[in-house]
């Protein structure tokens, strides 16, 4: 791990002395990481290919149409329904790694999340899921946040999702769909699910495939619905995604996707204005973008790509800088991957992208991040809590 952070931090600046440091450094950064043979999460070579997925719910003038491909009578089977908008509707989803299937109530508008919220008593964080089922879903029971039925039981307690649930994995939308109707469940019991924007959120929504398995290209197929329009602005999913934030602070804490940049800090921006301009720039090409959403919406910068602060290039004025403008302790982050928990800068930097598929697929404990009563810790998908190191 050490031989790749070290490889990216050289590349990155070589990329800087060429020039052109934006795209580049995109690229260079995500061969360092998970190029086959080299990553802690994905596959060497990717042999997957039709298998159950959805539902993919798009709008259709005053109707819902679902379509998902799921299991009947011994083989898979695509299923339609028409629903009528704006009325009370149901859809189901089955994820294949854990053979469960779930009910979804979907919402008849999406409200846009507030970016500060007071400390719970205790929340769980995670980052990375990749479309993790079977490892998201064993963390979620072991955490206690979710029962064997997959429904909420945290009670006031808040779930923190820093970030790509997209690409990898083979299971991102049943992943997605879960998040969807624990927010709900959530909010009904006093609690909270809080949705974070990361890289890989923002490329499936631009358009941006590099990382896309092949079984949802083809899926795609068999559903009839392209796979560059399963998260635009005429599905549900791609909607309610459109309403997330790039960062937001819970107490004490920021949580966010890659980390605040200098350039972004040095624009001390409130966090509504940022996340408006995360927004904003979902559906605009790039070209039309203005400097300052280029700037926090573009790598190597945005708050979803930079790594400054995971690969230990932030000077500590910087940390300091930024958790002062916004009055914060500490900033949670995922996006570059660690081998355990860690504390940087103090304590005041914690990085939590663990390689998650690979532990699932090892049969070894999932982990995440556990704040309780003010208090740090490292909760694992048993049950088994462990100091922060």
């Amino acid at each position: 791990m050490l031989k790749k952070i070290l490889l990216g931090t050289l590349l990155l600046y070589v990329a800087y002395v060429l020039g052109g440091i934006g795209l580049i450094a995109l690229g260079t950064i995500d061969k360092v990481y998970f190029m086959p043979g080299w990553s802690v999460k994905g596959p060497k070579s990717d042999k997957s290919g039709f298998s159950a997925d959805g539902p993919l719910v798009f709008y259709q003038d005053s109707l819902l149409i679902s379509r998902r491909i799921a299991p009947q009578g011994g083989s898979l089977v695509l299923l339609t329904d028409t629903l009528r908008a704006g009325t009370a509707n149901v859809v189901t989803c089955f994820a294949d790694e854990t053979s469960q299937e779930f009910q979804v109530p979907l919402r008849s508008e999406n409200q846009v999340p507030a970016d500060t919220y007071a400390e719970p008593e205790k929340l769980l964080a995670v980052s990375d899921i990749e479309g993790n089922f079977k490892g998201f879903q064993a963390l979620l029971q072991g955490a206690g946040v979710v029962n064997d039925k997959l429904s909420w039981q945290f009670g006031r307690g808040h779930l923190v999702l820093v970030g790509d649930f997209f690409d990898r994995g083979l299971n991102v939308t049943e992943c997605l769909w879960l998040i969807y109707k624990l927010e709900q469940e959530a909010e009904q019991a006093g609690g909270r699910v809080h949705f974070i924007v990361g890289n890989h959120e923002r490329m499936n929504m631009t358009e941006h495939f590099k990382y896309v398995r092949r079984k949802y290209r083809v899926n795609a197929d068999t559903l009839g619905v392209p796979y560059n329009q399963w998260y635009n602005r005429t599905t549900v999913l791609g909607r309610w995604l459109r309403s997330k934030n790039v960062v937001e602070k819970i107490g004490a804490t920021l949580f966010v996707h890659g980390g605040l940049s200098p350039e972004v800090v040095g624009q001390k921006l409130p966090l509504s204005k940022l996340n408006d301009l995360a927004r904003i720039s979902l559906d605009k090409p790039v070209a039309a973008l203005t400097a300052l959403e280029k700037q926090v919406t573009q790598p190597p910068s945005s708050p979803d790509w930079y790594r400054g602060l995971a690969l230990k290039e932030a000077s500590a004025a910087h940390v300091a800088q930024l958790l002062q403008l916004y009055a914060a302790s500490r900033v949670v982050i995922g996006h570059t991957p660690v081998e355990h928990i860690s504390t940087l800068y103090d304590g005041k930097v914690v990085a939590i992208d663990l390689p998650h598929q690979e532990l699932t697929d090892a049969g070894s404990p999932v982990q995440a991040l556990w704040l309780e009563k003010g208090q740090l810790a490292v909760i694992d998908s048993k049950g088994q809590k462990s100091a922060l190191k």
